[in-house]
Order: structure tokens, then sequence, then C-alpha cells
């Protein structure tokens, strides 16, 4: 006598708990990213060598301005590039009409940058680590091309999962 079982529903058990369990660690990531007011910067040059390479990626932290000191590596936007920013440390901070000012240095630079930044948000994106080379898989994401064919194909396999999920074989 031959006992036969079989294994399509425990698979279908499986997989549907991890697939919830997944979900449920998107959404716990979503909300710590959010409520921790976390980011993420990739390092584009190499001006903060050794501390981040190029093709890191930043943890930040949105601190309040008036917890900002020397030596805090921050990321503020370029004024020589419109919607791009830089990571750089403070190396000087004083204040000018009540405001905060800031001058920054990479650490391999030999000279402080040369421009002053004078900060008008109430919390700066301060460093708090860094993912080495995951800034580079974010780089591409800069392309507008290789976005649409990531969310093409993140879409796409989703979809299919649904579907798969959806339309099982009840045997």
């Amino acid at each position: 006598m031959t006992i036969t079982t079989n294994k399509k529903p425990v698979r279908g058990v499986v997989s549907g708990a991890l697939l919830a369990a997944l979900a449920v660690a998107a959404v716990a990531g979503a909300l710590v990213v959010v409520l921790g007011r976390i980011g993420f910067s990739p390092v584009l040059s190499p001006s903060m060598e050794p501390a981040f390479a190029p093709g890191d990626l930043l943890v930040t932290r949105a601190v309040p301005v008036a917890d900002l000191s020397v030596g805090d590596v921050v990321v503020l936007p370029r004024p020589d590039v419109a919607g791009e920013r830089y990571a750089h440390r403070v190396v000087e901070l004083t204040t000018r009409s009540g405001e905060p000012v800031v001058r920054t240095k990479g650490d391999a630079n030999e000279a402080a940058d040369p421009q002053t930044l004078r900060i008008t948000s109430p919390t700066v994106p301060v460093a708090v680590g860094n993912v080495p080379v995951v800034g580079r898989i974010a780089l591409l994401g800069q392309d507008s091309g290789v976005r649409i064919g990531l969310i093409v194909l993140i879409g796409g396999a989703v979809l299919l999962g649904m579907r798969r999920l959806i339309y099982r074989d009840p045997r």
C-alpha cells in the first residue's frame, strides 16, 4: 500500500506566509523611515574618503538645526547644480541675521569649500551610517529609463505573484 501526499497546499501556505511576512517587513521599514526621519543619499565623489567612498549609500537622520555641530557630516543642496546634493563635514558653524551658516569640507579635500551655506530649513540631514556599494544601485535609479524599467519589472513580478495566488489550482 502506497500513501501519497499532495504538497501543493503546503507550498501555497508557505509562499503565502512568506509573502505576508515580506509585506509586514516592508510596512515596518517604511514606518521606521518616516517616523524616524531617516533618509538615504548616494556618495557621488571621492571627496569624503576614507570615511565614505563613491557608490556608498549614506543613511541620514533629519536633526534640528539647533543640534548641528562642527564635525557632523551633512547632506546639503549643491549651490552650483540645482537638484543635486552633496555630503561634506561641517568645519565652521556661525550665525548671520539669526540663521545658521555652515562651511563644509570633504575629508579628502585639502581646503574647505569656498562657499558658506545659509540653512533656512528647520532640520538638516546628518549622516548616521553608510552601506557600502548600495549607492551605485541608487544612482542607477536617477536615470529615467532605468527607473521606468525597474518599475515595470517590479510591477510585473507583483502582478504575476498576485495572479498565481488568485488563480491557484485548488487540487
